[in-house]
């Protein structure tokens, strides 16, 4: 079974957390010129979700909180909840957000003993961060020593679910049990918002001291109609409204990620976000960067940029709204 917890808890920087895994929401998390109207990404999830006054919120694997404080600035009376199993993450958001309106839980979502119920649950690119089990077969399975429970329960999971398992595959255990733990956390008429990096089959992403699944969406979308949820289901392109601008983000340059870090030795944090050219070579002058030919440096990163889209079209979505009645036995 895969697992990160451990890289997680081990975190002790968070930017340098954010810099080695940079996300689709992180690099759109302001105002910027890709998305439809110019809107940061948590403003266009919040206008999405159509978040009622006095909500309360539950956020899980929040980040820097950047998704929260674009999500809470159009709202007066809210209640927001942090969940993460770091530390470190949340004693930055503590330190970030010293509001009455905010609370603080540590410890793995999977496990916790949330007591409160939620109008709104979001898992914002973290659902690849769960469990998943790795080449899984329900023929003759050799299963490693402390997986045991974790597999007997996953194959309850299939088949009370109706999912497809080829004869040998991964399987998203963490995000089906993620929707069982959130389904139970909810009021009715309440909605969920998960994003994550999709594939048909989830698929090893190996990142900084860590792997993460891709997922199966389908296979999620199929979960949360036999939970009786409403469904919604897209692309972050279409959510977002991506352009066809091409973008450049410092730490997918080789040049440009060893400026980035040596200006980061000197204790200057360049914004990590997503820039057209001429906005790259702007920031750079303006912190002494002496180009011989700017021109020509020009042609060479227009030549290394990619549309956002190229990016963005690799990640789904699903918005999941409960019904207002009690939920059913069967459901």
């Amino acid at each position: 079974m895969n697992k990160t917890e451990e890289y997680y808890e081990q975190v002790r920087d968070v930017n340098e957390g954010m810099d080695n895994e940079l996300t689709v929401s992180h690099i759109l998390r302001s105002a910027n010129q890709f998305t439809k109207n110019g809107l940061a990404y948590g403003a266009i999830i919040s206008r999405n979700l159509q978040i009622p006054e006095g909500a309360r919120m539950l956020e899980i694997g929040p980040g820097l909180g950047d998704l929260a404080e674009n999500i809470c600035r159009e709202l007066k009376d809210f209640h927001y909840t942090f969940c993460d199993i770091s530390y470190d993450y949340i004693r930055h958001l503590k330190a970030r957000f010293r509001d009455r309106r905010f609370s603080f839980e540590t410890g793995d979502f999977l496990q916790a003993k949330l007591k409160d119920k939620f109008d709104i649950i979001i898992c914002n690119e973290v659902l690849a961060d769960f469990p998943t089990l790795v080449n899984m077969t329900l023929y003759n399975p050799k299963i490693r020593q402390g997986d045991e429970n974790a597999y007997y329960d996953a194959v309850s999971l299939i088949k009370f679910y109706g999912l497809p398992l080829a004869k040998t595959s991964n399987f998203n255990y963490g995000a089906v049990k993620f929707l069982d733990t959130a389904k139970q956390l909810l009021e009715r008429g309440g909605k969920i918002f998960l994003c994550e990096h999709a594939s048909e089959k989830p698929t090893r992403i190996g990142v900084f001291g860590h792997s993460e699944y891709t997922i199966d969406f389908a296979a999620l979308e199929k979960v949360a109609s036999k939970l009786g949820f409403a469904v919604r289901r897209g692309t972050m392109t279409e959510m977002l409204g991506i352009n066809q601008r091409r973008a450049i983000i410092f730490y997918t340059q080789p040049e440009l990620k060893m400026l980035y870090n040596f200006f980061k030795k000197r204790g200057i944090l360049l914004e990590q976000r997503a820039y057209e050219v001429s906005e790259v070579l702007d920031v750079l002058e303006s912190h002494g960067v002496r180009l011989c030919d700017r021109d020509e440096y020009a042609k060479i990163l227009e030549a290394q940029a990619k549309p956002l889209r190229s990016v963005t079209d690799q990640f789904s979505y699903l918005m999941l709204e409960s019904k207002k009645e009690p939920w059913s036995s069967d459901s």
